[in-house]
C-alpha cells in the first residue's frame, strides 16, 4: 500500500477513535482550567475551590463542560490531523502551541467575566459572556489557527489537499484532459 494512504487511513482511523473519546477533552482539560482558574482568581480575591465551583465574594461559578472549551481543542486537533503530509512532530508542536493559545484566553475570560459580575453586577456578566460567546471564541479559534499555519509555514489545507490529491488522480481529471484534446 502506498504510503500517502497508509498516512490517510491513520489520520482518518484517529480521528474516528478521538471523536468516540470526545468527553477525554473535556475530562483531561477541565481540572487544569479551573485549577489555573482558582490560581489567578486568588490574586485578586479570596476564592475558595469546591469539586467544579469556584467561591468568590459570596458567589459562586460553577465551571459547566462549555466553560472549558472542549469543542475548540477538538476542532483544533481535527484541523492539525487534516492536514496532508504533515510530520507528526511538527503537528504535534503546531497542536500544543494551539491548545496553550486556547487555554490563555480561556483563562483570561473567564477571569475576566468573574471580575465583572463580582464587581459590576450580573448584567454586566451575561452581556459579556454572551457576545465571547457567540462572537469572540469562534474567531479568535480562526486567529489561533491562521497563527500556527503562518508560524509553522504549513501549505495545505486540512482535508481539500486529500481531495484535490485524489482528483488528480482520478479519471475524472483525466477524462476532462481529453475532452480538451
Amino acid at each position: 500500500m502506498n504510503k500517502y494512504y497508509y498516512q490517510l487511513i491513520m489520520r482518518f482511523l484517529i480521528i474516528l477513535i478521538v471523536t468516540f473519546g470526545y468527553s477525554a477533552f473535556y475530562v483531561s482539560l477541565a481540572p487544569i482550567t479551573i485549577y489555573l482558574s482558582y490560581f489567578l482568581l486568588n490574586l485578586f480575591y479570596d476564592a475558595v475551590l469546591i469539586r467544579n465551583s469556584i467561591g468568590v465574594e459570596d458567589m459562586g461559578f460553577r465551571f459547566i463542560e462549555a466553560c472549558v472549551a472542549p469543542a475548540a481543542y477538538y476542532l483544533l486537533f481535527v484541523l492539525v490531523i487534516g492536514l496532508k503530509d504533515l510530520e507528526w512532530k511538527k503537528g504535534l508542536k503546531m497542536f500544543l502551541l494551539g491548545c496553550l493559545l486556547i487555554l490563555g484566553m480561556n483563562l483570561l475570560r473567564i477571569i475576566i467575566l468573574v471580575i465583572l459580575n463580582v464587581e459590576f453586577g450580573t448584567n454586566y456578566f451575561d452581556l459579556v459572556h454572551l457576545i465571547l460567546w457567540n462572537f469572540v471564541s469562534g474567531i479568535y479559534i480562526a486567529i489561533v489557527w491562521i497563527f500556527l499555519v503562518k508560524k509553522f509555514k504549513v501549505d495545505k489545507i486540512p482535508y481539500y489537499s486529500d481531495l484535490k490529491y485524489f482528483y488528480e488522480k482520478s479519471f475524472l481529471k483525466k477524462k476532462k484532459a481529453k475532452i480538451k484534446k
